[in-house]
């Protein structure tokens, strides 16, 4: 449909008319006429509603229906939030679509399926989305169709075969010059109506025509369908009996292959119960084993622990003597002995013990010369292990040693099990108990050396006391000599100063006290000072050596323990002087013998304590002996090294 309207979209909507739209031709074109400027036109159609032909319009605001003619024109409208529901009918040619406003339907009809359905659904979709904006704070923007969204179909109406339609009397055509009884303007609207009423009756005939032959072909189709059915009814009532015997056969197959399903699970339930029983039973025993064996193993492993406890202290050089003997000498007899007993063992074949019915090829005499010849090869092996073991012994490698030893002694076994061939049972005690004996015999030379070097190191202090009182008695013989002399000048001068005659006599009484003492510390060993130093630059803040030296100077000790050994020199707490200095030591010792360094070593007489806590047990054990204290180690050395680092950094 082509019209040349005011509007744009009034002719888009129009040219989209698929429909009879002569018509509303006219309509149409003055439907601009009841628009509003910022509305607009998405679909248009024709219809009928109450018996008057007009064009129906769907806007972005409403839906409308314009009818014009001689009886003056006629407008329905409807916005589209007042329109509540929306229904589609089609039949053969024409559909209706039905408005529901306010709860009243309002119908449009004779309208074309393509034009009616296209405009019903875009009705739905400007629904939908005039629901959304109405329901939300956005504003309808004019002229914007909405998205088209997925709109059901509205189900059709099933149409019945319309009746008979009478034929429509056609109006008689009027002469060519017959005017009508009117001219001008009118005469040519009659001549137009007169023309499409013919055109309609035309199309008339042709629908009626067109029912006609759909009747006959609805008929024939429903006659062909009475005789398939009449003809099948005999084959389905047969089908069906047969499907209802097989059923029933089917079912009773199924009850019998219930029962022995039934009858089978109840044996296997049975079965498993034995099972189950069964495997009750050996669980409980098995438990029992478990049990058993984890006592025997708790019992084993409190002897390890003692093992492993032995091989601790083994490695940190606190040895458990299997047999103890006075010295190295006694071990080394013991040593050689033992070997004797094993070359007696060996050379009367009691080493290696095999079979002695065995032969080859069938000589008894070969099959013992293999057998002696394979026992020999197996003791060489054998006494090669032990061998390694004595040479490589280390006193806390023993046990692993002797363990050694006892796997190769079980793989002789295995190796030679077909010939029985084995190490007996005395001639490996004798050479575990060698490993034994070796193991000690290490560590009581390495006890004897080092009772050794205590020995020359005692016999070094004293030498060196005994050279340092010598030194003192000769300065003292010297210094007396000096001051008799002095004496003897002086009273022989005749002007004899009584002053210095005294001053004189009584340093000859100091150096009298002087021999004295040093007599005394000659006679008494035990007499001597007992120190009290730290290194905190090496050893930090919280350890000090608590030790005891005889010489006359103690200072000279401290300094000969400050050399090249530490980093620093040695700081004095404390010297304190005793008659009994070596039990003075040993009381400290044994005071903060849990706070000893080395526990392994005795002699290293280093502990982890802080100098006022040694200070709190002089005060009890030395009491007036101690005379001066000095808690702060002054490290003047430890001190500028730390003031050259920081002030590097």
């Amino acid at each position: 449909m082509s019209v040349q309207s005011s509007r744009p979209d009034v002719n888009a909507a129009a040219a989209a008319i698929r429909g009879l739209w002569f018509p509303v031709k006219g309509t149409v074109k003055k439907l601009p006429e009841v628009l509003t400027p910022d509305e607009t036109v998405d679909v248009l159609a024709v219809a009928h509603h109450d018996g008057v032909i007009g064009v129906l319009a769907l806007t972005d605001r409403r839906v409308l229906f314009r009818a014009q003619g001689w009886a003056g024109q006629r407008l329905v409208t409807h916005g589209l939030g007042e329109i509540s529901d929306v229904r589609w009918a089609s039949g053969l040619g024409q559909a209706v679509l039905t408005l529901f406003v306010a709860g009243r339907p309002v119908e449009f009809k004779n309208m074309d399926k393509r034009d009616g359905r296209h405009l019903a659904d875009r009705l739905q979709q400007w629904r939908q989305w005039y629901a959304v904006q109405t329901g939300s704070t956005a504003h309808h923007l004019h002229g914007q169709p909405p998205a088209a969204p997925v709109v059901a179909p509205v189900p059709s109406v099933p149409v019945q075969p319309a009746p008979p339609v009478p034929a429509v009397p056609v109006p008689p055509q009027p002469s060519p010059g017959t005017s009508g009884g009117a001219g001008g303007l009118f005469g040519r609207r009659r001549k137009e109506a007169e023309a499409e009423a013919a055109r309609l009756g035309e199309e008339l005939r042709a629908r009626t025509t067109e029912n006609e032959s759909l009747r006959t072909e609805n008929a024939r189709l429903l006659a062909e369908l009475n005789a398939l059915l009449g003809a099948d009814a005999t084959r389905l009532v047969q089908e069906t009996e047969r499907i209802r015997r097989t059923h029933a056969e089917h079912l009773a197959e199924l009850q019998r292959i219930d029962a022995v399903l039934d009858a089978k699970v109840e044996a296997a339930a049975e079965r498993a119960e034995r099972q189950l029983h069964g495997a009750r039973q050996r669980l409980n025993e098995m438990e029992a084993q478990a049990q058993e064996a984890e006592r025997r193993l708790a019992a084993a492993r409190s002897g390890l622990v003692v093992t492993d406890d032995q091989t601790m202290l083994q490695e940190a050089g606190i040895y458990e003597y299997r047999h103890p003997l006075a010295d190295a000498v006694a071990y080394r007899t013991r040593l050689e002995r033992i070997k004797d007993q094993y070359k007696v063992l060996t050379k009367n074949g009691r080493a290696v013990v095999g079979v002695t019915e065995w032969t080859v090829n069938g000589s008894a005499a070969e099959g013992r010369r293999m057998v002696r010849d394979f026992s020999k090869l197996m003791l060489r092996a054998y006494n090669a292990e032990a061998d390694a073991a004595v040479r490589g012994m280390k006193p806390h490698r023993l046990l692993s040693l002797i363990d050694r030893l006892e796997k190769s002694r079980e793989t002789i076994a295995r190796l030679g099990k077909t010939m029985q061939i084995r190490v007996t049972d005395e001639y490996h005690r004798l050479r575990v108990q060698e490993l034994e004996l070796t193991a000690d015999y290490l560590v009581k030379v390495e006890e004897e050396k080092e009772r050794r070097r205590e020995e020359r190191a005692r016999q070094r202090e004293e030498e060196r006391l005994e050279r340092e009182i010598a030194r003192e008695r000769a300065r003292l013989d010297k210094e007396r000599n000096r001051l008799v002399l002095a004496l003897n000048r002086a009273r022989s001068a005749g002007q004899a100063d009584a002053a210095q005659i005294e001053e004189l006599q009584r340093k000859l009484a100091d150096i009298d006290a002087e021999e004295e003492a040093i007599d005394r510390r000659e006679a008494n060993r035990r007499a001597g000072y007992v120190y009290v130093i730290s290194n905190i630059g090496a050893f930090g803040e919280s350890m000090v050596k608590i030790g005891l030296t005889r010489r006359l100077d103690p200072m000279d000790r401290v300094n000969e323990l400050g050399d090249a050994s530490v980093p620093f020199r040695f700081d004095v707490h404390a010297l304190i002087y005793s008659d009994d200095a070596v039990g003075l030591e040993r009381a400290l010792h044994q005071e903060f013998e849990a706070y000893r360094v080395n526990r392994v070593n005795a002699r290293r007489e280093f502990f982890h304590v802080t100098p006022v806590q040694v200070r709190d047990a002089l005060a009890r054990h030395a009491g007036q002996h101690l005379l001066e204290f000095h808690e702060e180690p002054d490290a003047p050395e430890w001190r500028a090294s730390v003031a050259a680092v920081g002030a590097r950094g």
